[in-house]
């Protein structure tokens, strides 16, 4: 079923995947310090450091001189790795996880970081097979779920997608990103009120979380809820007032209500906020016209 709004919000991909690194490489650290010289180790964990601190010129500084005292050490390549994803080097990025890899083929982070920065350069297949196998070392690596799911998602994989995000939700159940995108796919598989349902879970969970209301009103629109739909998009502007997506749809629903001075409001904001969408922007209103009674 074609939507009216396909100015959706969307999947959230990497919101929780830097606190996922440090955790892991705490344990790395502990392994490098045990297996490479003094000077290596000493670099190595201020780089880490300084990661964390947001100083990415720092870090890659720091991980260089790691590499010049030890070549083979492996976490060095995907710590450098994460700095450069970072930076925007994707190219860079996946270079070093590539070393990580061929240095250690069991570091399952490697394979998951490579996947996340195939994937933000479209290479779904790529990101996908680095994410499954991610998960054939460490099947207990969530975040891999959640975004292979979200890859499949973007490959049309409706049912590979859901089975991720449901695994995902196995694991970690009060994760309110993994029921938003889940959210998503059934959305899409023309289940409006399942997709509902998981928007009311993540917005239980994360009352914060802008995109959540954004894709419930969506769905709201769906089932012919448009007032509920306003709703939902007036606590996601509300939330995140530069939010652009969620005023185009405000406006759709309030055009399909017949408020079309309230609507122009919305779409003149959204366009304020994201130039970019006026092209999609504009798609949608016209279908959106030609569902209202005639004369209106």
């Amino acid at each position: 079923m074609r939507k009216t709004n396909i100015l959706t919000a969307g999947a959230v991909r990497h919101r929780c995947h830097c606190v996922l690194t440090i955790i892991l490489l705490f344990a790395a650290s502990s392994a490098a310090r045990a297996q490479t010289s003094h000077f290596a180790s000493a670099y190595y964990n201020r780089g880490n450091e300084r990661y964390k601190k947001g100083d990415l010129d720092g870090a890659i500084s720091d991980f260089d001189a790691a590499l010049t005292f030890d070549p083979r050490l492996a976490v060095a390549y995907n710590m450098r790795g994460c700095a450069r994803y970072h930076k925007q080097d994707l190219d860079g990025s996946i270079a070093d996880y590539t070393r990580a890899i061929e240095l250690d083929p069991h570091m399952a982070l490697a394979y998951y970081n490579r996947g996340r920065a195939r994937d933000s350069k479209g290479d779904l297949d790529g990101s996908i097979a680095d994410y499954t196998r991610a998960i054939e070392i460490n099947p207990h690596l969530v975040a891999a779920y959640n975004n292979r799911g979200n890859a499949r998602n973007d490959k049309g994989d409706l049912a590979g997608a859901m089975a991720d995000f449901d695994r995902a939700i196995q694991l970690d159940s009060r994760n309110a990103l993994f029921y938003n995108n889940r959210g998503l796919v059934r959305r899409a598989q023309g289940d409006p009120q399942g997709a509902i349902a998981d928007y009311d879970k993540a917005v239980k969970i994360n009352p914060r979380l802008a995109v959540a209301y954004s894709n419930r009103g969506n769905a709201k629109q769906d089932v012919g809820n448009l007032n509920g739909s306003i709703a939902d998009y007036d606590s996601a502007i509300a939330i995140d007032p530069s939010f652009a997506k969620a005023y185009a749809n405000r406006g759709l629903a309030r055009l399909l209500l017949g408020d079309r001075t309230g609507a122009e409001q919305d779409f003149n904001l959204c366009l304020a906020l994201d130039p970019g969408l006026r092209a999609s922007l504009d798609k949608e209103i016209e279908k959106a016209k030609r569902r209202l009674p005639a004369g209106q």
